[in-house]
């Protein structure tokens, strides 16, 4: 009954948003006098409110007392619904093939900070929105140790300590080209040489060529938001590649390598929540004309790269951020941010449509493109509650972000991405902030094993990495470099790499290193 009342609540307010999308950019009509719609749509969608936020304070009191009876062993939809189900798995144990990616990610700007990106538009940025002595600075000075065969050997020396056969990094935009159509070779070198340092040693890179990091100039003139711009982002892409995937003992140096990170989490944080460059609030059009425009730069750039060199796979990343309102007042809202942060990206490639719809606010769509990807690179952390409180009944952790504590997502994640991509997954990110060891332990432990069993869900074939996020403290953006707390190491207080992973690493140690039969705790 009351899935069924909050389904049709969902269909009223979905009729009645219809009505009130704006056509097509290039016509200065709009649909808000369709007051028939309207003023049927409206009351309905209050009654069915009504009734729905009813059906959700009862649901949530029930899950004091009341338990699920499915069983984890057979359904693992259940721990979704409730992670206490966790406590009845009787099987845990796990196994990955020896090709199998496990890895860490980061990214330059964050571990390398302002000092080492002063052209990039984040160095700005930054002191617009973070405390003066909570600023990313030179973070971890990774770009540093990379520069040396003594500071690239204490990154491969770590790496293994963690059973790792893979390194996901960026390549700063702005240190190459930090001024239009002007390329530092040098920098761009320290890059190559870093990958050799990491195949010698067994260690696969994988290079993500945009990570939220840009250079002021392309910033300044709109970066993806202005589809003109695209040929900026493809001229650097072609500049970084050939170097990059060069023969290296009959293979190219890089074989994976990532266009863009997260383009709609991108495109939500710049236009929506104001929280990157430039700033702008609730803006849902100039948002979701830089998520088409950063797609289409995908298109072309797999294209052209491939071109180049058809043997390296290229790859999107998408971070799966599906979010929960418990609170049926907030289901529109809820509904909007997840059409902007993960529904239209994966209708784009599951259709080759472009299509986003904001009531009031925007009515963007382009047919005729043509996604093409060779892997996607799918990011997962949690399933945001949105509502009175931030999880979906009373006893499931938080996490420092403050997001719940949710690795069993990353299960449905994998599915869903699978589903509208029918390509191979690597995991690029996944990864808990907390300052709890415990924690970080029960959260790695789980996600692995939900990572393995959405492989024997989709196919092993059909994932084919883990990255754990990430391989050191570094800044979090606009939130600095502190409380966060993801490394797998830490830094020291001179801020240099600590020298053992951190406690609650041990489940992917274990499993990187084992591979076969390996038994998680997960209880």
């Amino acid at each position: 009954m009351i899935l069924g009342v909050n389904a049709l609540n969902i269909r009223t307010w979905e009729a009645l948003e219809e009505s009130l999308v704006p056509l097509r950019k290039d016509s200065k009509e709009w649909r808000i006098f369709h007051y028939l719609p309207a003023m049927i749509y409206f009351p309905a969608g209050l009654v069915t409110l009504a009734l729905d936020s009813i059906g959700k304070v009862f649901s949530y009191a029930a899950s004091f007392f009341s338990r699920d009876k499915r069983d984890p062993n057979k359904d693992f939809t259940a721990i979704l619904d409730d992670s206490r189900k966790w406590k009845e798995l009787r099987q845990s144990e796990v196994s990955f093939d020896s090709d199998f990616l496990f890895g860490t990610a980061t990214c330059t700007y964050q571990d390398s900070g302002a000092v080492n990106c002063p052209d990039s538009q984040w160095a700005k940025w930054e002191k617009k929105v973070v405390r003066e002595n909570n600023r990313s600075g030179k973070s971890a000075d990774l770009f540093q140790l990379y520069q040396s065969d003594e500071g690239r050997n204490q990154i491969i020396n770590r790496l293994k300590k963690l059973g790792l056969n893979s390194y996901r990094f960026s390549i700063e935009w702005s240190q190459i080209e930090p001024k239009e159509g002007v390329f530092d070779e040098t920098k761009l070198q320290v890059y190559v040489n870093f990958c050799k340092a990491l195949r010698k040693n067994g260690i696969a890179p994988m290079v993500t060529l945009h990570h939220f990091s840009e250079p002021d100039w392309f910033h300044k003139k709109g970066s993806f938001e202005k589809e003109e711009n695209i040929e900026h982002f493809i001229r650097f892409a072609e500049k970084v590649f050939l170097p990059l995937t060069q023969e290296y003992k009959s293979k190219p140096l890089v074989e994976h390598i990532c266009t863009i990170n997260e383009p709609a989490v991108e495109a939500f944080s710049r236009y929506v929540r104001g929280a990157f460059s430039p700033g702008y609030i609730c803006r849902f059009n100039k948002a979701g004309q830089f998520l088409k425009g950063a797609l289409k730069a995908n298109c072309i750039a797999y294209e052209k790269l491939k071109a180049l060199n058809p043997r390296v796979q290229i790859g999107i990343v998408h971070q799966r951020l599906a979010m929960i309102a418990t609170n049926p007042l907030l289901q529109p809202t809820v509904r909007y941010i997840n059409r902007l942060v993960n529904d239209t990206t994966l209708r784009f490639f599951k259709t080759g449509i472009f299509s986003y719809k904001i009531p009031l606010c925007a009515h963007i769509r382009e047919e005729g493109l043509n996604p093409k990807t060779d892997f996607v690179g799918l990011q997962y952390y949690t399933r945001p509650v949105i509502g009175l409180t931030g999880s979906t009944s009373y006893h499931e952790p938080m996490t420092a972000m403050p997001f719940r504590e949710d690795p069993e997502g990353l299960y449905e994640a994998s599915l869903e991405v699978y589903d509208a991509f029918k390509v191979p997954i690597i995991i690029t990110e996944n990864g808990i902030s907390t300052h709890d060891p415990k924690q970080r332990e029960r959260y790695l432990a789980r996600a692995l094993y939900a990572t393995y069993r959405a492989q024997q869900k989709i196919g092993v074939e059909n994932l084919r990495g883990y990255h754990y996020w990430s391989f050191c403290e570094n800044a979090e953006w606009d939130m600095g470099l502190h409380p966060q707390s993801f490394g797998a190491y830490g830094l020291n207080t001179n801020g240099t790499l600590a020298p053992n992973p951190r406690e609650g690493m041990m489940p992917l140690i274990q499993v990187a290193k084992n591979r076969s039969k390996v038994i998680l705790k997960v209880a």
